[in-house]
């Protein structure tokens, strides 16, 4: 099956056999990269071993999908399996350098697209068979959620507007007085009157978000300095914070909506897990079923 010689004292060199059939070579070389991360010559002769399981194994798993009904009518286009080789082509380093690591694998570059493009059509099949699974109801949705609400856990979101008065020409304590005294001022009024807050950023915010009425958008936990997001955080909806000072300046934040945290917020990423857990098991049940019958040789 495989030579060996010394390399290193524990290390082992594997030489693949020039008997070796291009899918089962083909086969070999790519687990050695999934498993190990490893080209084959440089595993452990138990490394070997076990790759050369996976590649058994995968090699007669590839012939009952590809013997099935469901591979009838499949097709790949040459032009897709020749861009596949390509890409990998250009992932070893280009034409050259990937021709040597074909042969130094004992793989011909005709032999290598036969094998991708059935590689390809394997996964085309299980596409197929996937796409007939059961849909997803809406009560398996809530009952994962209720189950599940632990993983689920999201901070809760604030739809927020800025105001900054910089600090960046601060020369001596009177400027700052005149800015605290002035933003103060407008802090008075926009406690009177908060849906005059976008207006307000526009005329006097330094923030950068003043083009925009100083809108900072949905914030998270965590997203603006810490004296910013306690102070965004202890508002409800429509309320305006104190005058907050930092090192950039005299700060307003104004809390335009509370966006609560539920199914409704991750309704979508739990159909997207349910519907591949139902895919996964078309395709096992599909599998389980087609081993029952007798394997053939593919050329």
């Amino acid at each position: 099956m495989f030579d060996t010689e010394p390399q290193g004292e524990n290390i082992m060199q594997i030489k693949i056999s020039r008997q070796l059939e291009p899918a089962l070579a083909f086969n070999l070389v790519k687990f050695s990269l999934q498993i190990f991360e490893k080209e084959l010559n440089e595993l452990t002769i138990e490394e070997y071993l076990e790759v050369y399981l996976q590649a058994s194994n995968g090699l007669l798993l590839y012939r009952k999908i590809l013997q099935s009904e469901a591979a009838c009518g499949v097709v790949i286009p040459e032009a897709f399996i020749r861009r596949a080789y390509e890409r990998f082509q250009a992932e070893h380093g280009g034409e050259e350098f990937f021709t040597r690591h074909l042969r130094k694998n004992k793989l011909k570059p005709a032999d290598y697209l036969t094998c991708l493009g059935n590689e390809l059509k394997v996964e085309a099949v299980l596409a197929r068979v996937a796409f007939h699974a059961e849909t997803v109801e809406q009560e398996e949705i809530e009952a994962y959620y209720e189950s599940h609400q632990t993983a689920f856990a999201l901070s809760e979101q604030r739809s927020a507007r800025h105001i900054l008065f910089s600090s960046e020409h601060w020369s001596s304590p009177q400027p700052r007085d005149a800015l605290l005294h002035r933003i103060s001022s407008l802090h008075t009024r926009l406690q009177r009157n908060p849906q005059a807050f976008s207006e307000e950023a526009l005329r006097h915010s330094d923030c950068v978000t003043a083009s925009c009425g100083g809108y900072l958008g949905r914030i998270s936990p965590g997203e603006l300095c810490s004296a910013l997001d306690q102070a965004l955080f202890q508002l409800k909806a429509g309320e305006i914070s104190p005058v907050i000072q930092t090192a950039q300046g005299f700060h307003i934040l104004y809390c335009e909506a509370v966006h609560a945290t539920g199914i409704a917020e991750v309704h979508g990423r739990i159909r997207q897990i349910l519907t591949q857990k139902k895919r996964t098991q078309a395709c096992r049940t599909w599998l389980m079923a087609l081993f029952r019958e007798p394997i053939k040789n593919l050329p």
